[in-house]
């Protein structure tokens, strides 16, 4: 049992290793396009909703594998630059773990992909308004950047054990639950 646990889990860490070097390069490679809709999902809310002069924006793309790459507002003649290749590469991760594990249905793998995708490219777009938005004041607390890109790191694996592993903690905490209820009822053996 225990070797076939070992066995499974080399599986599993080969099959995510390798299938996180091939999405990161093919991420890397389609990170411009992606660019450009954060540039409009996240131009919009910033210009009529936040009040932030935003007159264009493109995408620069520079580095190997376009890892350099960075969004770039015009607002009132100033260039703001935001980079984006390694906030946005946590989809990579995500999508390899989910492709990795063992024992999913085609059809949850597919909703599991497309939820956790949805839920990380949402905070993406969260992110760069908030950053855009509050750039000067972000800049004077320097914890706030720190936490960000820690929260950002772990997110495809927090997002992977809850979608992938749900019904199992489910049952974990309800078994977890049922041994401690007659402790807390207050039930006591009488003899």
């Amino acid at each position: 049992m225990k070797n076939q646990r070992s066995w499974s889990v080399a599986v599993f860490a080969l099959k995510f290793f390798v299938l996180v070097i091939i999405l990161g390069v093919l991420w890397w490679k389609v990170l411009p396009f992606y660019g450009q809709v954060l540039l409009q999902v996240t131009g919009l809310p910033l210009k009529y909703a936040l009040g932030v002069p935003i007159d264009s924006g493109f995408v620069e793309t520079e580095g190997v594998l376009n890892t350099e790459s960075r969004l770039v507002f015009s607002v009132q003649g100033h260039e703001r630059r935001m980079k984006i290749a390694h906030l946005v590469t946590n989809i990579p991760p995500y999508i390899a773990l989910v492709l990795a594990t063992a024992g999913l249905t085609w059809r949850r793998r597919g909703l599991i992909l497309l939820y956790g995708c949805g839920i990380i490219c949402f905070f993406h777009v969260f992110f760069i308004i908030m950053a855009m938005r509050f750039q000067d004041k972000l800049m004077q607390i320097s914890e706030v950047p720190t936490a960000m890109v820690q929260f950002f790191l772990t997110l495809p694996f927090m997002l992977w054990i809850v979608f992938a592993y749900w019904d199992k903690l489910v049952t974990l905490f309800q078994d977890k639950n049922a041994e401690a209820e007659p402790c807390a009822s207050g039930d006591v053996d009488k003899d």
